[in-house]
């Protein structure tokens, strides 16, 4: 579907993410979780208007949203698009804090904290990759910088795949983390690393 110039995607899986989300979780964390990640992506997306780029497609994805931008023309573009959404999150925590009553409170600040922190890993596919890629391409080279993201995607998805199991087999019913780590590891084999 397009909306003026900017096309919007619904990947197949998205709907059951959403349904689960909706349906089977509490509306306090359901809440939680749409709220962080609309308001990281809505960072992404104000730091990309401000370095005057635009936005070419909108794909909701099972996990999360994807948004496409024209191309950063530097290293710092793509740097402080890609850190404008776990800044978000962690200010989105900070507000919530200082002013939801405190029940909402815990939710969104495990939500957003959550939601930084995984973003922040060095992962090709998430938005500490992007970073990582455009310190290491600055400094070393794009070559060199492709390497080494390769080695921390692998080390990081290894350590996420090891704790999710942890937790999954511990918790008996947590198995958020699980699915999360098998879609990761199946987009990065379908992007081939």
């Amino acid at each position: 579907m397009r909306i003026g110039k900017i096309e919007f995607h619904v990947h197949p899986f998205a709907a059951a993410g959403i349904f689960l989300l909706l349906f089977a979780m509490p509306r306090l964390y359901a809440f939680a979780t749409i709220s962080s990640v609309l308001l990281h992506e809505a960072g992404h997306m104000t730091a990309a208007l401000l370095l005057g780029k635009r936005i070419t497609e909108i794909r909701l994805m099972p996990v999360g949203i994807n948004i496409g931008l024209s191309a950063a023309s530097s290293y710092r573009e793509e740097f402080l698009i890609a850190a404008a959404g776990p800044l978000m999150n962690l200010l989105y925590l900070a507000a919530a804090v200082l002013w939801m009553p405190a029940e909402a409170a815990a939710s969104v600040f495990a939500a957003s904290l959550s939601l930084a922190v995984l973003n922040l890993l060095p992962l090709k596919s998430m938005d500490g990759g992007r970073i990582a890629d455009a310190v290491f391409s600055r400094l070393f080279g794009v070559e060199v910088s492709g390497r080494i993201l390769y080695v921390t995607t692998c080390a990081c998805l290894s350590v996420l795949w090891m704790l999710s199991l942890y937790v999954f087999f511990y918790s008996g019913v947590n198995f958020t983390l699980l699915v999360f780590c098998a879609y990761l590891f199946s987009y990065l084999i379908v992007k081939k690393l």
